[in-house]
């Protein structure tokens, strides 16, 4: 599960994403090649500055069809579950957001992710599949210009 949430006081969005250890692991051995000492009990104990290369090339997002690298802020590695907690840094208005989710598509063919974004005027919930991996949020305006 994702979510993207716009946080006023930061001028900008937080974007956290929840999975199962295993299945990062999976998804990150299907990208990179990572060293032995890096994998232990089926999850990836390595480095976290994996983490933001890996959501930017498995989520992508475009506001007002500008694309956004969304920046590492913390991590949270669980026994069964990795929480990673990034920020995308924007202040303006914003018209439209396209999200590309592929966390897991090409492991699984029956992956569902759900995604959730809420903004001062809109709160919205998206189901991404392998076949449907791309999503135009159709939005109310909202300036988030901080004033």
């Amino acid at each position: 599960m994702s979510s993207m949430e716009y946080i006023p006081g930061d001028k900008g969005f937080r974007v956290t994403v929840r999975m199962y250890s295993d299945d990062l692991l999976i998804d990150l051995l299907s990208l990179y090649q990572l060293p032995q000492e890096y994998i232990a009990d089926n999850t990836y104990k390595g480095p976290d500055d994996i983490f933001g290369k890996y959501i930017n090339e498995r989520i992508q997002v475009k506001i007002n069809g500008v694309r956004y690298n969304a920046e590492l802020i913390e991590t949270e590695k669980r026994e069964i579950e990795t929480i990673m907690r990034f920020f995308i840094k924007y202040e303006g208005t914003v018209n439209n957001i396209n999200i590309s989710n592929t966390i897991l598509t090409l492991i699984y063919m029956d992956q569902v992710n759900l995604f959730i974004y809420k903004d001062a005027n809109n709160e919205l919930a998206f189901r991404f599949t392998g076949d449907h991996s791309s999503e135009n949020l159709k939005l109310v305006p909202t300036d988030i210009t901080v004033k």
